[in-house]
This record gives structure tokens, sequence and C-alpha cells, in this order.
């Protein structure tokens, strides 16, 4: 059983009548319970065996991920409260960054930020990152260690990566879930000047700056309408401009890091669009494909109208392909949960 993003008992028993419903044999045979964690910070660089250490280290990462670890430890509390004799593993969303290099992981600010402080780039959906460019090798039916590819995990949060061999170089998240892209309410990448100006000259306190950058910017801040890309989407069509020049931001900023990215492997093998937007709007897809045959990627226009995951929307002739790829996180939580917990057992 995998536990996601979920608050206490309640959702827990929700999920259980769930499972009793699709699978009663399951429901009754519970061996191990496998809990999404988004920050695992600078202690927890792999999926981990729950324990009061593991719980205290997320914990401390509430901080940098309120929206997440809090409801996290409530899941594992009411889980481990309900199945108090069987291996409970923590998966993270930062673990897959881990692995980032010291030139891509290190921001351009005093060392001793780094050194003693810990801030670096963590970043987050690896989980999602980590399935989508495995499976993306598998759809291509190509070793990884040798493909480049770039891996859009688009949604209500949002984050790209440059994933060269295998292994993850380079990410737009960074040390919190705001940097990189525009997504839903959070505005991604901003000029810190900006910030500065606020808080001098227009008297914002840095919770409401927090409160500014995580709930009120993004789409739902450029269009006025919603943080759901769907509802924004609706808005576009009926002709308000302030959605149309939402949608043309959100696109852009992906479309510039795919173009990044690629330039960081020295091109691009695949194009992976997933999660919710990523998979399911088709005409953001082609707006971020827009111009992007500078580097061998092409969009068939009829295959990605038409797609339903998993499929290669490229044209015949693109030289990288381009995929749309259901992700599964629960499925990597799946797989770290049963490896813990068998080699516990053994």
């Amino acid at each position: 059983m995998t536990v996601e993003r979920a608050a206490g008992t309640p959702a827990l028993e929700e999920a259980l009548r769930a499972l009793a419903a699709k699978d009663p044999v399951a429901a009754a045979a519970i061996a191990a319970v496998g809990h999404r964690v988004v920050h695992g910070g600078p202690a927890l660089k792999a999926a981990a065996r729950i324990d009061d250490k593991v719980k205290a280290a997320i914990a401390e990462q509430s901080e940098f991920a309120p929206l997440h670890n809090p409801p996290a430890l409530e899941a594992i509390d009411a889980a481990e409260r309900r199945f108090p004799d069987v291996p409970h593993v923590a998966a993270f969303d930062t673990a897959f960054f881990s692995r980032l290099p010291p030139h891509a992981a290190v921001y351009p600010l005093p060392y001793e930020w780094y050194a003693d402080w810990g801030v670096h780039r963590y970043g987050f959906h690896g989980l999602s990152h980590a399935y989508c460019a495995g499976r993306a090798a598998e759809m291509l039916g190509a070793d990884p260690a040798r493909l480049r590819i770039v891996v859009l995990h688009l949604g209500n949060g949002c984050s790209a990566s440059a994933v060269q061999g295998g292994t993850p170089i380079a990410t737009t998240m960074g040390f919190t879930p705001m940097e990189g892209m525009m997504m839903g309410t959070r505005s991604g990448s901003v000029d810190p000047g900006i910030l500065l100006y606020a808080a001098r000259r227009r008297g914002m306190s840095p919770d409401a700056l927090d409160h500014t950058l995580n709930h009120a910017s993004g789409l739902l801040g450029v269009s006025g309408i919603s943080g759901d890309f769907r509802e924004v989407e609706l808005g576009a069509r009926s002709g308000n401009r302030r959605a149309q020049l939402a949608l043309a931001i959100y696109a852009d900023r992906a479309r510039g890091s795919v173009g990044s990215l690629a330039v960081v492997m020295g091109g691009v093998d695949a194009l992976v669009f997933t999660a919710g937007v990523g998979e399911n709007a088709a005409a953001l897809r082609a707006d971020v494909c827009a111009g992007l045959e500078c580097l061998g990627l092409s969009i068939d226009t009829g295959r990605n109208a038409t797609s339903v995951a998993d499929a290669d929307v490229a044209t015949a002739g693109s030289p990288g392909r381009i995929l749309v790829v259901r992700t599964r996180e629960a499925l990597m939580v799946a797989r770290e949960t049963r490896r813990l917990a068998l080699e516990k057992a053994a």
C-alpha cells in the first residue's frame, strides 16, 4: 500500500475502503506501507525505513515544503497507528536529484551558505522524473545510458529535468519548490530585486511575500481566474486576455526550460510531457514545441491532438522523439517500499 499526500486518519480510512472495494484480498494482507514525502532535506538522500529519526528529519524540512511535509507526517502517524507491526517506508521527491553534480547544485551565493547552512538545489518531483526517464527508454527500446532526455512535469507544480545516461544533471526546481517554471499558484523564478523592492518600498513582510509567491502568483496571479490550468484555458478560449497571457507565459517558460536543458546535455533524444497538464493539454504541448525544431523536436499535430498516454507524438522524421507519459509516482514508492521491506526481512 502506498500513501501519498493525505492528512491523518480520515484520508487513510478512505484509501483503505477504496482498496478493499478494488482488491479485498490485498486490503486484508498489507505487509508494508509506503509514503511519498516531498522534501527529505540534506539527511535523507534515498528512500528510508521510517523511525523517529526519519520523522524528525522530515519535520525539519517542513519550513521549506509547508504544503507537503506536514500532511505527510500526519499520514505517517495515522498509518503507523493503523498498521503498527509492518514496515513503513518514506520515498522522497528530492532523492533522485541528490545526484546532481556540484556545479548544478550549488548556487552562486557566498559559499558558506552552502557549506554551513545547507543552501543548495534539492530539486523536486524526483519520483516522477525518475519514472518518466525510465519509461521513455522503454518506449524507445533504447539503452538509458545512451539517452539524453528532457522531462517536463507540468501540473499545478511544474519542473523540468535533464537526464543524461539515466542520471539527472540539471533541474529547474531548487532549494524550495518555488524556483523554475511558472506554476498554478507559484511564481517560479523571478528577479530577486523584485522581492527586495516589494519589501523595502511596498512594505511587504516575509510572510506576505511567502503567501504571494506560493499562493497568489502563477496562473492565478496573471489570469485572475484560477490556478487550475483547465479553468484558465477555458477563460482564454472565451477571449479573456489575461488568461491568454497567462497561458503564453506558461508555455514560454516551459519552452525556455527545454532549450536550456537540451544545451546542458549537448542535444536531446527525447522530450517527455507528463503530469496533469503535460499528459492532457494537447494545445499546451503544441505551444511548448513551437520553435523546438531547431533542437530536432518536431511535433505531429494530428498525433498530438488525439494522443493517449503513453504515446509518441513526434513526426515520423523528427530526430528527437516527443513522448506523452503517464507518470506513476505511486509505483516508484511501491518499488522502494518493497525493496526496503525485503532487505529488512533478509
